[in-house]
């Protein structure tokens, strides 16, 4: 396995001979469209811009949920905003969502020429590490926060390789190549968490929110009044879906199960 982390979607560009792209926007995109499909949103179409995002959900019947937000708050006129406790079944079950927000959709369209498109929280981590092709060349891609390293993303992406690298350990994998910010992201998920954290409980979860707190996307999330999504965004493995891009349409990316 070749692993590649990007602490920012540009300090590694995404082209054509990478086979998987996970998106990592833990606090709260990818996390948010993760509880989306497992509550049962039937697709998600994503895209960096709101002006296109409102012309989308326009050109859609039945109008899709309009979704997102900027500066961590919900933008005027939309459906939903970006906090996982807004996207329960009774909302989204057997519905299109239309997405659009700071920095997770701008992720994933500079991960859009990769041959699968993955989409990564620490909600369904274990599913994520599960859905990787020991043989692939994989781009864990961290969204930042309005173009800087955040904490959270680079966790998770530890959390991912250091998985990997326990069953190189264990010789359960063959190879594994990484680079330099795989290898950071690792020591730091390690330094902080050990190899693995066994099966999660509250207290893991408590213990990953209190870290989330400190970094610069969950210090916006607390002065924007939302600090109780660090918790739902720290809910370790409680889902077992991973949401893939099944098409990409006029710039678009599409989401589903």
């Amino acid at each position: 396995m070749r692993l590649s982390t990007s602490f920012l979607p540009s300090t590694n560009p995404i082209d054509e001979t990478t086979d998987i792209a996970v998106v990592i926007d833990i606090l709260r995109a990818t996390t948010v469209m993760t509880v989306a499909i497992a509550n049962g949103a039937k697709e998600i179409t994503t895209t960096c811009d709101v002006q296109t995002a409102r012309e989308m959900a326009d050109a859609i019947t039945p109008r899709p949920l309009l979704c997102g937000e900027r500066s961590c708050v919900p933008i005027e006129g939309f459906d939903c905003g970006n906090s996982p406790a807004e996207y329960s079944p009774p909302r989204v079950a057997g519905r299109h969502l239309v997405v659009t927000t700071t920095n997770g959709t701008k992720a994933i369209g500079a991960a859009s020429l990769a041959k699968q498109v993955l989409l990564g929280s620490f909600l369904n981590r274990r599913a994520v590490a599960a859905s990787l092709d020991p043989n692939a060349s994989v781009a864990l891609v961290c969204a930042g926060t309005d173009g800087f390293v955040t904490l959270e993303d680079v966790l998770f992406a530890g959390a991912i390789v250091s998985h990997f690298q326990s069953q190189f350990d264990q010789h359960q994998l063959p190879t594994l190549e990484l680079n330099d910010e795989s290898q950071i992201a690792s020591e730091m998920w390690r330094s902080w968490f050990g190899p693995a954290m066994g099966e999660p409980s509250r207290t893991h979860a408590a213990a990953l929110a209190a870290r989330l707190s400190q970094s610069r996307g969950g210090k916006n999330l607390v002065r924007a009044g939302y600090e109780a999504d660090l918790l739902r965004c720290a809910e370790m493995d409680s889902v077992a879906v991973v949401p893939r891009r099944i098409a990409i349409r006029a710039g678009a990316s599409i989401f589903g199960r």
